[in-house]
């Protein structure tokens, strides 16, 4: 097939071609919609997602998919594969499917979920149908809530081949999308150590970790004073449930969030905080255990892919009101992870019926995922993102200037050297579902340290 049939002289796919993609998303669109309810209906935390694993990996596998189940090392992550020919370039779609503790799908991953479905089988489905050599690659992307189950999946190789990589996500009231900055954010646990002693009796022969954890507490609330506006840090004291307050303490933990704009701005930032972990232990004397909980970079949107992004959405249902805006948020993603080792793309789309001030993370915003309404807007981002990669494919040049463009990007903000010296502050481990809230275990890499004297 010639170029001048799958390609517009202005740029981009022909409008025949999106109209294909169109007309196969709407006649998924019952099944899909049956699909997300049963997510809705049946939340699960990180790493717990068994329902939507199979619920998702059937429906994917029944069109015409080849499917691994329980892949790379996750019980509840899957890799779904089409390819038409062979050698043709790969690109990947993303479907989360963890809900939240005590409010469900209050981020809606159940629409996330079918979206990435949507995006994957549209675009298979026109390759096969014009005999368009490609492969899509739909992978199940577990605990984005707690766990950052991408960073794992790309440390395993899941991402690699990949010329580019597409989610996209629901939003805020509207009829539209938007295309967010969104935060680095980085977490960690220090655990300190110390000696019990009878409080009244002989406190000297004490060592106390829950004063290491109120200094830890104390000094970077002193911190927060000299850190910008755009930068946030929050931490909280977890304690046991032995602690009685006649019994000096042995053990405390503290958890530390840091929250910056860039990659590079939480470098320096979680440098000054294990900082203030650190001159707590020595100032009491405890011993203490550092390790990162999780690591999300800030998400890097391919220029170019959202240039197009926005330029099919106009175009297609431009007169109908739809908007792409662009706005910046404090929320993070582990889809930040992957944008940092290819071209990536991240909107969100708006839900229509739901009100103005429902916000993702809220009981509200859970009643809304499950519509109809949403369901459809999904479906439409879906076809959004399936046309953008689906010109990965069939535009050879374009897709050149996409990959150049985003190796310019990334030099701009040295992205490959800032990934390496954030990852060593604090020497972390593969992610696993058998750690606590976040992330993380294998090989013990924690850093231990004493300043016991």
């Amino acid at each position: 097939m010639s170029d001048s049939e799958l390609l517009q002289s202005s740029g981009g796919l022909a409008s025949s071609l999106i109209s294909q993609l169109e007309s196969t998303a709407e006649s998924l669109a019952d099944g899909l919609f049956d699909l997300q309810w049963a997510i809705h209906e049946h939340p699960e935390l990180a790493f717990q997602e068994h329902f939507a694993h199979k619920a998702c990996t059937d429906y994917i596998e029944k069109q015409g998919f080849e499917v691994t189940r329980h892949a790379y090392g996750l019980q509840t992550a899957w890799k779904a594969v089409y390819e038409v020919g062979e050698g043709g370039p790969v690109i990947g779609f993303n479907s989360e499917m963890d809900a939240l503790r005590g409010i469900g799908h209050a981020c809606g991953h159940n629409l996330i979920a079918i979206a990435g479905i949507a995006a994957a089988v549209t675009t298979a489905h026109l390759l096969e149908s014009r005999k368009i050599s490609g492969k899509v690659i739909l992978l199940g992307t577990p605990a984005e809530e707690a766990g950052g189950g991408k960073a794992y999946l790309l440390k395993r190789g899941a991402y690699d081949g990949m010329e580019a990589c597409f989610m996209t996500h629901p939003g805020t009231q509207g009829y539209g999308s938007a295309i967010s900055t969104l935060s680095c954010n980085a977490a960690f646990s220090v655990k300190y150590t110390g000696a019990s002693a009878h409080a009244g009796a002989v406190p000297e022969r004490g060592i106390n970790a829950l004063d290491a954890a109120v200094a830890a507490y104390s000094n970077i609330a002193l911190l927060r004073q000299m850190l910008p506006d755009s930068f946030r840090v929050y931490d909280t004291i977890q304690g046991s449930e032995g602690w009685t307050a006649n019994v000096i303490a042995s053990e405390s933990r503290l958890t530390v969030g840091v929250r910056c704009p860039t990659a590079k701005e939480t470098y320096g930032t979680i440098d000054r905080v294990l900082n203030c972990l650190k001159a707590a232990a020595l100032a009491t004397g405890c011993q203490y255990e550092i390790r990162r909980e999780a690591l999300y970079f800030d998400m890097q949107q391919a220029h170019e892919l959202d240039d197009y992004f926005t330029k099919v959405c106009t175009e297609t249902w431009g007169h109908k009101g739809y908007t792409v805006g662009r706005s910046s948020s404090y929320a993070s993603t582990d889809f930040g992870n992957i944008s940092y080792h290819l071209p990536a793309l991240h909107p969100t789309f708006s839900l229509p019926d739901s009100r103005a001030g429902d916000f993702p993370h809220s009981n509200t915003f859970a009643s809304w995922t499950g519509s109809k309404s949403a369901c459809e807007a999904a479906i439409q981002s879906a076809v959004s993102i399936a046309a953008v990669g689906t010109r990965m494919i069939v535009d050879r040049a374009w897709a050149k200037s996409v990959r150049d463009s985003w190796v310019r990007q990334m030099e701009s903000i040295d992205g490959s050297e800032t990934v390496s010296k954030i990852e060593k502050l604090v020497e972390s481990f593969p992610l696993s579902p058998e750690t606590s809230n976040a992330v993380c275990c294998g090989h013990d890499e924690t850093n231990k340290h004493s300043n016991h004297v």
